[in-house]
């Protein structure tokens, strides 16, 4: 539409066919917009449920999303102060464990120990008595021993005789 719009001069003024057919453009124009607008305010609220409507959605969406953020969080601290306490009951199985091997070590320890003295022990013993033994069938060994055999058979008769 041209705002520059010219109308014809006649006798009493202006052509009033020329100014009527254009108020009637004008007011067909008007309505067209009126209705326009209309549409486009019934669009806009539309739209603006919509939104309010996604507006709402999101906010549930990001308070959930917050819930599950949370509780994976407590999940997961849980989980850590779960594996921290396995860990520090393996740890101390582990040292009643290395303890009770150490003891069990220092038993045997000592056990050998004892059976080593006493083998010492017996090992002087037996070679005092392996060397009084000794001692004792040397001191036999400077006796004379008499055959027997000897003692028994007849003297012979000796031509001096």
């Amino acid at each position: 539409m041209n705002g520059n719009h010219r109308f014809n001069l006649v006798t009493s003024g202006y052509d009033c066919y020329q100014v009527d057919n254009e108020i009637d453009r004008y007011e067909f124009h008007v309505r067209e917009l009126n209705e326009k607008i209309l549409l486009y305010q019934n669009q806009i609220e539309t739209l603006n449920n919509q939104f309010n409507m996604i507006k709402k959605r999101y906010q549930l969406l990001v308070s959930e999303l917050q819930a599950r953020e949370k509780q994976a969080d407590d999940v997961g601290r849980l989980a850590l102060l779960e594996a921290n306490n396995i860990i520090t009951d393996a740890q101390k199985s582990a040292d009643d464990i290395i303890d009770e091997a150490m003891l069990k070590v220092q038993s045997y320890v000592d056990t050998m120990k004892k059976f080593s003295e006493q083998n010492q022990e017996k090992t002087r013993l037996l070679r005092e008595s392996i060397s009084s033994l000794l001692d004792t069938i040397d001191s036999y060994s400077d006796l004379a021993v008499p055959n027997p055999f000897e003692a028994e058979a007849p003297q012979e008769k000796t031509e001096e005789d």
